[in-house]
């Protein structure tokens, strides 16, 4: 696919990749010859994952990439009602299968704990 027609949503550009881990991408790429992950794109060309292997691929001139197609959703939920609310990205055999409401177990950094979910992203 063309780099000009892949489509970039805003909140790529607003937390982009920190030169640290630019830094590791560009050196994997040195080493290996292949970008370290794929540029997947929804139905519509917007891009959904690989937004780094994207910024290298226009930062060496390159204007065709091989993408993939697929789908990610993303729930946003709070752990009591009213409270904060975090994401978590689902698994892709879930994708269409949460709704609002539902309530979920996730993986935390204080283990596993259930989540109610207030809105679904794609």
């Amino acid at each position: 696919m063309l780099l000009k027609d892949i489509k970039i949503y805003p909140c790529f550009w607003e937390t982009p990749p920190s030169e640290e881990k630019m830094a590791r991408k560009r050196q994997y790429l040195k080493e290996s010859g292949t970008f370290q992950s794929d540029i997947i794109v929804n139905s519509e060309n917007y891009l959904i994952d690989g937004f780094t292997s994207y910024l290298l691929a226009m930062e060496c001139g390159l204007e065709k990439m091989p993408v993939r197609h697929g789908e990610r959703q993303v729930i946003k939920a709070c752990h009591k009602p009213g409270g904060r609310l975090y994401s978590w990205e689902l698994p892709p055999h879930l994708t269409d299968q949460v709704f609002v409401g539902d309530q979920a177990f996730v993986c935390t950094q204080w283990g596993v704990r259930c989540v109610t979910v207030a809105a679904i992203e794609e």
